[in-house]
């Protein structure tokens, strides 16, 4: 698998901002993966400094808009947790999980730590989970951001984006309507092997003629 190293409107030289929607279907128009929350949180945790140091730039730039997506639940707190969402070159990963209601500040407890879990697809205790992230700036306080009851009652299904708040904060926001607000994105070559059936079945000729029209 690689992650490219710049952001998509760097790759392409053109200015671009997506919603998590138009960016999934952009991506499968090229035959790429799009980078998820996992991705990110992997970068990190292997010391990529090249990548970490051309995220931490989308983050100071805009949002970092992610393909994992939070479908939430109207009366309760739990939600599904989605990875590579509606993703035709790999097959989404899924979690069920009790999501707490989170305005910036976070207790170090179980329930963050489950959620988490899920968010960056690890079995990474807290305690490490948050000393990863960190490697995306040390003196940054992470900030976790998720709907109240009232608007997951509103509207359910919300994108999870990453961005930097100034010099001292990192929001990690899975508050994000997915089909609405816009940012950054890049995508995500992986082996052949790990694409899923329906992605195999499409020529380049099929990929290229939808782009072309599209």
């Amino acid at each position: 698998m690689q992650i490219n190293k710049e952001a998509e409107c760097e790759v392409i030289k053109e200015e671009m901002r997506k919603t998590q929607k138009d960016w999934i279907d952009y991506f499968n128009d090229k035959g790429e993966k799009m980078i998820s929350t996992p991705d990110i949180y992997n970068i990190a945790k292997k010391e990529n400094k090249t990548i970490i140091e051309s995220l931490k730039k989308d983050f100071e730039k805009s949002w970092e808009v992610t393909s994992t997506r939070i479908t939430y639940n109207k009366d309760n707190l739990k939600a599904e947790i989605v990875h590579d969402a509606d993703s035709n070159i790999t097959k989404p990963k899924k979690y069920k999980v009790k999501i707490p209601i989170l305005n910036g500040n976070f207790e170090e407890n179980k329930e963050t730590e489950k959620y988490l879990q899920a968010l960056f697809d690890t079995k990474d205790s807290i305690d490490k989970i948050l000393k990863v992230l960190k490697k995306f700036g040390k003196d940054k306080k992470l900030r976790l951001w998720t709907p109240d009851q009232s608007s997951r009652k509103n509207k359910q299904v919300r994108s999870v984006v990453l961005s930097f708040d100034g010099f001292v904060r990192f929001y990690v926001d899975g508050d994000v309507w997915f089909d609405y607000y816009d940012g950054l994105s890049r995508g995500v070559i992986i082996n052949s092997a790990k694409q899923t059936k329906k992605s195999r079945g499409k020529s380049k000729w099929q990929i290229l003629y939808k782009q072309l029209s599209g």
